[in-house]
């Protein structure tokens, strides 16, 4: 009997040993988890700090944020938390891309996406990780094969995923989880408000809200009363903020004080803009990116000394008279801009030659021909930038232009097409119109749907006489200068489509394309120095056309 007790006490003994030999293995485990969760929860702390600062601007802060995520994951691969670790990681720098444009940024988003589905691929955020890549394959890097490979890939995950039969005919709505259906019809339906730009003077400000999808939208405009200045509010549904906007951007400039941005309701996002005086103003939406543009026209008096004066108070010197003397202008600013830049080359022909690169050589040559004519030359860019067209709209409102021309190159599939054509702003009146349009908006034939649909709002304030007035004299003068020197150039006439660069113009506005690169006759042309100086001086002969045949009168 004793030999048996002292048996089963040896057996307890070890037992006791061998479990808490067990757990003290499992100690650093535990700890490493805590290490992780804690790890994590600070880069979320940190996360949440940056996007409510100014350091969103900097690409350096940016990066030491990602950091935190990336660490959590390679320090502590095995933890619960590092998929999501991974997933932040690519989100963060998917938004990354908006602010800097480097395609870089998303290479790097689908590197760690597909990272987390290798690595991990019975999370549940496997699910978005696919779908976030197939969005950035189908709207920024334009590859349809890649995003159907991802389409069908995430058909194939969801149908592994999905439990038993006996699994899915005993669902209980109540044990269904709430928060999980939300986030989901969020996921497919909700927009999200990513960001604010705006561009302003004293009389005109132009405020872009950049959107991560097409939303509804309503405008509310509260006069001035009892001492308040007005205040106009948009209502975006549905929709919801981003994590990484601010909600208040200062501006106070002349019209317009400040932009505020918040949650009004779970699906609705309201933008109130502050204003310190408003006469006019317009909304719209534009596609691929999705955008929301605000037009604000203030009640603005210039100061003694501005304006326009009247001829016979002007005193002549001797000598021969500018045609701006003689037409007894004080007013005289030309826009010119010269389409593309930097990240968008335009066009490429055969050899290689960029559209941005001719069109900002015939930019220059053009603004030396109005200069001698008398002409106040302002440039939309002066170097080989980026820039957004609703941007270069504004430029030209900014500085109170009285003309906007915007010169580009054409490119068609058919190797032979040739010539030189002149649009202004209108419907498009056949599919050449719209591909033009298409190629020059950097859209698709969708979203120049919805343009139609909106110049139908837009054309009662466009100045749409005087645009076509001023394309067909450029026209005629171009094709005249040409032909003097070059044989074979092909008059394509004056045509209309709906450009986004001139949409929003308050002067008469045109896009020239000066010839066909995809054209191998005419790109040979287009590198030659003298050509391009024929074209400059053909399209400053017919400004000064239009100029003179006008009866232009001031305030």
């Amino acid at each position: 009997m004793k030999k048996n007790i002292s048996l089963c006490s040896k057996i307890v003994i070890i037992g006791l040993i061998f479990i808490v030999g067990h757990l003290w293995s499992l100690a650093p485990i535990y700890a490493r988890s805590s290490e992780a969760q804690r790890a994590y929860r600070q880069a979320q702390e940190a996360l949440s700090v940056f996007a409510k600062s100014r350091k969103v601007r900097y690409r350096s802060c940016w990066l030491r944020v990602i950091g935190r995520f990336k660490r959590v994951y390679f320090r502590y691969p095995e933890s619960p938390v590092a998929p999501k670790a991974l997933y932040k990681t690519a989100r963060l720098y998917e938004e990354l891309y908006r602010y800097s444009g480097r395609r870089g940024d998303l290479i790097y988003a689908l590197k760690y996406y597909r990272l987390l589905w290798e690595r991990y691929p019975q999370n549940p955020l496997v699910k978005n990780a696919l779908k976030r890549s197939i969005f950035i394959y189908e709207n920024y890097l334009r590859n349809p094969v890649q995003a159907l490979a991802l389409k069908r890939q995430l058909r194939r995950w969801s149908t592994h995923q999905k439990p038993p039969l006996k699994a899915q005919a005993r669902p209980s709505p109540r044990r269904s989880s709430p928060k999980t259906s939300r986030t989901t019809l969020a996921f497919k339906k909700t927009k999200e408000v990513r960001d604010i730009r705006h561009w302003s003077s004293q009389d005109y400000s132009r405020v872009v809200i950049d959107l991560s999808g097409k939303v509804k939208f309503k405008v509310h405009l509260l006069k001035a009363h009892a001492g308040k200045p007005p205040r106009l509010y948009i209502d975006c549904t549905p929709a919801r903020l981003s994590p990484y906007i601010k909600p208040l951007w200062r501006i106070s400039d002349g019209l317009l004080y400040q932009v505020r941005v918040g949650q009004y309701r779970p699906k609705t996002v309201r933008i109130v803009l502050d204003l310190k005086s408003l006469s006019d103003y317009r909304v719209f939406f534009l596609n691929d990116p999705s955008r929301l543009v605000v037009d604000l026209v203030g009640n603005y008096t210039p100061s003694e000394g501005q304006g326009c004066r009247n001829t016979h108070k002007i005193k002549i010197k001797e000598g021969p008279l500018s045609l701006a003397q003689q037409l007894g202008l004080c007013v005289k600013r030309i826009v010119i801009d010269p389409g593309h830049g930097g990240k968008d080359s335009g066009a490429l022909g055969r050899s290689g030659l960029k559209e941005k690169e001719v069109v900002f050589k015939v930019a220059r040559l053009l603004a030396q021909e109005l200069r001698k004519r008398g002409f106040q030359i302002i440039f939309t860019r002066n170097r080989d930038v980026f820039l957004p067209l609703e941007h270069r709209t504004a430029i030209a409102n900014m500085r109170k232009a009285d003309l906007f021309v915007s010169v580009h190159v054409n490119s068609s599939p058919n190797r032979h097409a040739r010539g030189v054509e002149t649009y202004y702003l209108n419907f498009a009146r056949d599919k050449e119109a719209m591909r033009v349009a298409a190629l020059e908006n950097a859209t698709s034939a969708r979203s120049l749907g919805d343009l139609q649909d909106l110049l139908k709002h837009l054309l009662l304030n466009t100045k749409i006489k005087e645009s076509r007035r001023l394309a067909y004299d450029i026209q005629k003068s171009l094709v005249r200068e040409l032909r003097k020197r070059y044989p074979y150039v092909k008059d394509r006439g004056v045509k209309t489509a709906p450009f986004v660069v001139l949409i929003g113009t308050r002067m008469p506005a045109v896009l020239v394309e000066i010839g066909f690169i995809s054209n191998r006759y005419e790109e040979r042309r287009l590198r030659n120095q003298a050509y391009l100086k024929t074209i400059a001086r053909g399209l400053a002969q017919g400004i000064e056309r239009y100029m003179k045949q006008i009866k232009i009168s001031y305030r």
